[in-house]
């Protein structure tokens, strides 16, 4: 599980190419325990961006998705408070953690 501010996976996951522009469908998102780094599926050793993570830390991971549920997912982030934090982790649904009062 990698955590991060929805700010920040909201701008990472704005970065990734629309569909129609990789030869092959997907973006991959890679943990290495001090970031979560975004590339394609098509391409994916060339990273096109970054997002420092914070809090918990877990062991490395990565994922591909098909971009075309991004849409739905970066609608839902914008209605969250973006300084909160998300937990992101391959194979489970996004967390997204109350403030501590």
């Amino acid at each position: 599980m990698a955590q991060l501010t929805i700010r920040d996976l909201y701008d990472l996951l704005s970065q990734a190419p629309r569909r129609r522009d990789l030869e092959q469908d997907g973006i991959r998102l890679v943990y290495d325990g001090t970031a979560v780094h975004l590339s394609t599926a098509d391409q994916p050793d060339t990273v096109i961006a970054t997002a420092r993570t914070c809090g918990h830390v877990t062991g490395a991971w990565d994922v591909t998705a098909y971009t075309a549920s991004l849409a739905s997912v970066m609608a839902w982030m914008r209605m969250l408070d973006g300084e909160n934090l998300i937990d992101l982790a391959p194979a489970s649904i996004i967390h997204v953690r109350a403030p501590a009062w």
